[in-house]
């Protein structure tokens, strides 16, 4: 049935950029209809205020259906691919594009932006501060003698930007709400009009733990649009930057959840293991955070020393160890935070949290696991590092679509240059699908194992409000 699907948004008129098609409206409805019963993944929306872009996994290919936006909006793909949800309400925040049959309550708009809709081309005066978000059961939970919590900064803490509404009836949670908007930087209008190397540098402070692949997707998005190839070296080295990357996020995670629970051997040595991470980025491209290290990948000397390597390959073996051993972290974190391999598909969740659903139940254990998994391979890559290989032009009509595989799973950059600077941009980070599944992975979770779930995912508030 999907290839059904495929063959209609190929049947569009196709654009400068590769893999994407404009679909009349009666196309939009066809495919609409036809994914309801198609296994065919929602990767991201966006909008560039003229048309609406959905971007779909497909091999080898990925493809973008895009659909010119009427005077009363787009029919909404939300009632068919549930991760649209999000994105459609982040279209009507920033320029006040309703999805038809879709939600238009505010996603990232908490009404103290200057004005409403603002990348609209005439933006409206902001409506002031939205009511107070209910639980639309709020009510019957706390005349069931339970109460609503809140999860966030605002409790006195320094967890990540965005706050969660958790009802919980009785001892678990039944009811979570996500109240994002509070990392929101308008980064696309921001973008707009900068020359590219003026944007590569915005691109790279996105999300820090996953900055390589950032740069990386926006650099391949950059090569597609003006249809030059990237140099070997470039890619080489941006395989060995985003190993480097990974290595160091899967740390700092594991370290965190460590000590989360109390295992203080296991989060001492992550920590050390981060540590030593860091100064080899040092040593490699001189800062410890690797921003602004793509393009100008092919000046550093992308060697690791093999004693270092070895050292970090010795202390990996002690930590896995560290993390199976009776009453440690893996035993602790069982049955915490599920993540189903259905739910995953339906979210189009992708990277280590999808592969521990697949393999696993997807639970923290299975997630932190796969971290530790992705560690290994990643220092066996710094240890025999790729050969050089020139990636392929996909276009180069002024218009781009580039991926990078991130510590949380796939980075999306698309773009559209005119007169050599950024007209449009979009990105699609892993954390907003992240943020849509909240409510299923803590359902039935206990108050206190809600920040190891939330660590555990890798979730990133700055990536998922841009």
């Amino acid at each position: 049935m999907s290839e059904g699907i495929v063959a209609l948004i190929r049947q569009g008129a196709p654009t400068p950029c590769a893999g994407r098609f404009v679909l009349e409206a009666e196309a939009w409805q066809a495919m609409i209809a036809g994914l309801s019963a198609a296994d065919l993944p929602l990767l991201g929306l966006w909008s560039d205020g003229v048309q609406v872009h959905a971007l779909f996994h497909h091999d080898p290919m990925p493809l973008v259906a895009s659909v010119v936006v009427s005077s009363g909006g787009y029919p909404a793909l939300s009632p068919v691919r549930v991760g649209a949800r999000a994105p459609e309400r982040i279209i009507h925040d920033l320029w006040g594009i309703p999805a038809i049959r879709g939600r238009c309550d505010p996603w990232l708009d908490q009404g103290r932006w200057p004005v409403a809709s603002p990348l609209a081309a005439h933006p409206a005066p902001t409506p002031g501060l939205p009511e107070g978000r209910e639980f639309i059961d709020d009510a019957a939970v706390r005349q069931a003698g339970g109460t609503v919590l809140g999860y966030g900064p605002a409790e006195g803490n320094f967890r990540a930007p965005f706050h969660l509404r958790l009802g919980l009836p009785g001892a678990r949670i039944e009811a979570v709400q996500p109240c994002m908007g509070y990392a929101h930087r308008g980064v696309a209008a921001r973008l707009r009009g900068l020359a590219p190397q003026q944007a590569a540098r915005l691109v790279a402070r996105i999300d820090a733990p996953a900055t390589v692949a950032h740069q990386l997707a926006f650099a391949r998005a950059l090569h597609n649009a003006t249809g030059t190839v990237m140099p070997a070296q470039d890619v080489a080295a941006g395989v060995m930057l985003g190993a480097m990357e990974r290595i160091a996020t899967h740390l700092d995670v594991l370290a965190q959840a460590s000590a989360i629970v109390g295992d203080g051997r296991s989060a001492t040595l992550a920590a050390s293991m981060l540590e030593q991470m860091r100064q080899i980025c040092r040593n490699i491209c001189g800062r410890r955070l690797l921003f602004d290290v793509i393009p100008p990948a092919a000046a550093f000397l992308m060697n690791v020393d093999g004693t270092q390597l070895a050292t970090l390959a010795a202390q990996h073996a002690l930590l896995h160890r560290l993390f199976w051993r009776p009453r440690g972290l893996a035993a602790q974190a069982r049955g915490k935070g599920v993540l189903s391999a259905t739910m995953a598909a339906r979210l189009g969740i992708m990277g280590c949290n999808a592969r521990a659903a697949q393999k696993g139940q997807g639970d923290v254990t299975d997630r932190l696991e796969a971290r530790l998994g992705e560690i290994g391979a990643s220092l066996s890559l710094l240890a025999a590092p790729p050969e050089s290989a020139v990636m392929e032009v996909e276009g180069g009509g002024g218009e781009g679509l580039g991926w990078a595989e991130g510590p949380a799973g796939p980075v999306w950059h698309w773009l559209r240059l005119e007169a050599g600077h950024v007209a449009a941009w979009w990105c699609g980070e892993p954390s907003l699908a992240q943020v849509q599944a909240l409510p299923a992975i803590l359902s039935g979770a206990a108050y206190e194992d809600v920040d190891l779930i939330v660590v555990s995912l890798g979730l990133s508030a700055t990536g998922a409000d841009l």
